[in-house]
């Protein structure tokens, strides 16, 4: 079983995601909280997944400060969702992350190792 760290900042829509997750066999955990910070400290999971449907820029800034630690570098990060201009503006701060839509993001989980 693969452990998620999902990052979605809004709650509604990512409980919905949580819930498809964890029905495929995943375990996550999550944070939503624009008014605080997640605590990534402790990395044991997986995959670090963020969502960029709402506040990309927020998204991208946890993603540059997991990757600014070369310990934390060898956990993949996957971005899904997002307009094509946000996911772009990602993709060139970012282009060893992972990417996909949300409605091939199970499919993606699935690939990574």
């Amino acid at each position: 079983m693969k452990k998620i760290f999902f990052i979605h900042f809004h709650e509604a829509e990512l409980k919905e995601k949580i819930k498809q997750l964890k029905e495929a066999g995943y375990k996550a955990d999550y944070h939503f909280n624009t008014g605080s910070v997640a605590d990534l400290r402790e990395y044991s999971f997986d995959a670090l997944l963020i969502c960029l449907d709402r506040l990309p820029s927020h998204g991208r800034r946890y993603a540059e400060w997991f990757w600014e630690a070369k310990k934390r570098q060898y956990i993949p990060i996957i971005f899904c969702g997002g307009t094509p201009e946000k996911v772009l503006i990602t993709k060139e701060k970012l282009p060893k992350a992972i990417y996909c839509s949300n409605e091939k993001l199970l499919a993606t989980l699935e690939k990574i190792k």
